[in-house]
């Protein structure tokens, strides 16, 4: 008797299984993979006072996000900077908004000499309504930001991200 008992648990147990599992397919992980382009549009560098060349850095960035499917967005990202001399880390926020209003917002973190590091996906409006993921990025700024020369710090980096989406 307690073997046809436990056998009734475990066909329930991988029917659940089954069903949850069979929801978080149909969802589907892609991937999706583009390029930004942006520049400096507030730059603000407080020294922190301990040794010289350390700064908290606070910025907004502007730019093109450059889609693998031929799709071009709007970009906007704000964030921090912990830097001693050109080195640190970097935390800031992407919003990417789209031609038809949808958008996506990318919690970013990583490292300021190497224009590297992950971030996740936290929301999504249209289209990218419940957006869940992950990616990494990878970059270069080409000019440094310079008042007095009037270079607005271009970067460039790369985004290479998995992500799921509700299933409609």
């Amino acid at each position: 008797m307690a073997t046809k008992k436990s056998m009734w648990i475990l066909f329930g147990i991988l029917l659940i299984s089954g069903c949850f599992l069979g929801a978080a397919m149909q969802a589907g992980a892609e991937d999706m993979k583009y390029r930004v382009s942006s520049y400096m549009i507030k730059y603000e560098a407080i020294p922190v006072g301990d040794i010289e060349g350390h700064f908290i850095i606070l910025f907004s960035r502007r730019g093109l996000a450059y889609f693998e499917n031929g799709e071009v967005a709007t970009i906007q990202n704000c964030g921090t900077a912990d830097s001693t001399k050109g080195k640190g880390t970097v935390q800031f926020y992407s919003i990417v908004t789209f031609a038809d209003d949808s958008s996506i917002v990318g919690k970013f973190e990583g490292t300021q000499e190497h224009h590297k590091g992950t971030g996740e996906y936290i929301k999504g409006t249209g289209r990218f309504e419940g957006i869940k993921g992950t990616f990494t990025y990878a970059g270069k700024t080409l000019t440094p930001y310079s008042k007095e020369k009037g270079t607005m710090a271009d970067f460039y980096y790369d985004v290479n991200s998995t992500h799921t989406l509700p299933s409609k």
